[in-house]
């Protein structure tokens, strides 16, 4: 009878098989129903560990993470579920899910601060986030649907407070600050290049000069992304020409230069519809004080010759 009824429950279980083989079987040896695609887990850490290994080595990351949640689960004290946890965010990298990686990166710091890989894992955060920020912002009808910087900003602001001492929680308040220029976000980029200068006064972005460009570029960006402001504009030009002086041997001065006269093009074409607002309102004096500024000061630009002949007009030469 015995037999019989484990033959039905055999056959049962053999119906429901898609893939050639029953999910589960049952082993005399052990005396338990078995699934043969998840062996018994290992006797040990270890060799769950390895075990483990050999999915992701052969690059056969689906196995490798359900191995590796395996070991997670069972050996959560062990030494290897540190390692197993590391292991895991790198399957996840491999499986193409990097918001996933840095999530179980990021748990596994938090869970293991002792563990020994905290500047390794740093480092493919700081890749992760490096990805993000890179990416394009996704857009359906002119609408944005996604903003990958946001997801690059909470992985830098992450590793600023896992490893700030570390090469990459240096990198990561730089790149904290480009992100927010990225999303054209100047003041909080101006704020966060002024806290890199402020704890890594040393490092080779701050002595050469790559800092103080990146503020006056984002000054830069902010004007020509406003309404007109001549004291920020002043503002603006002053960082560009602080960093000529300071840095005088940047491969950006160049650069520089043009953004001055930008700037300055600017601040001329600001100050003639300035003038002409006044004339228009028969405040004359007014104007001419304008016009003679844009000529004294910015005689350089395309608006200085507009000036002069506003001026002409003004004061006419006697017959």
């Amino acid at each position: 009878m015995r037999k019989i009824l484990f033959l039905l429950i055999l056959l049962g279980v053999l119906s429901f098989s898609s893939s050639g083989y029953a999910f589960w079987l049952w082993s005399p040896s052990t005396g338990k129903w078995e699934n043969p695609k998840y062996p018994p887990i290992k006797e040990n850490a270890q060799e769950q560990f390895d075990f483990a290994v050999q999915f992701y080595e052969k690059e056969n990351y689906q196995r490798a993470r359900n191995e590796f949640k395996r070991l997670l689960k069972r050996y959560p004290d062990s030494v290897y579920a540190y390692k197993g946890q590391f292991y895991l965010g790198k399957v996840y990298e491999g499986l193409d899910k990097p918001y996933l990686a840095f999530q179980t990166y990021r748990d596994c710091i938090a869970n293991y601060p002792y563990g020994g890989e905290l500047e390794n894992i740093a480092e493919r955060e700081y890749r992760i986030g490096d990805f993000f920020l890179e990416q394009e912002v996704t857009k359906i009808l002119g609408l944005k649907l996604s903003l990958p910087q946001e997801k690059a900003i909470e992985i830098f602001k992450e590793i600023k407070e896992q490893a700030p001492y570390t090469e990459w929680g240096a990198l990561s308040q730089y790149k904290l600050a480009i992100c927010y220029q990225k999303l054209k976000k100047w003041k909080e980029a101006i704020a966060e290049f002024n806290k890199f200068i402020s704890g890594y006064s040393e490092h080779s972005k701050v002595v050469s000069g790559d800092v103080d460009y990146q503020i006056a570029l984002s000054y830069f960006e902010n004007i020509l992304n406003a309404d007109y402001d001549q004291q920020r504009t002043a503002k603006a030009i002053k960082h560009f020409e602080d960093f000529i002086i300071n840095y005088p041997q940047n491969e950006k001065v160049e650069e520089t230069k043009k953004k001055i006269a930008e700037l300055k093009e600017h601040t001329a074409e600001g100050l003639f519809e300035s003038a002409s607002f006044y004339l228009q309102q028969d405040y004359t004096e007014s104007a001419r004080t304008y016009y003679n500024e844009i000529v004294d000061k910015y005689g350089e630009t395309g608006w200085a010759e507009k000036a002069r002949e506003e001026l002409e007009k003004l004061n006419p030469k006697p017959q």
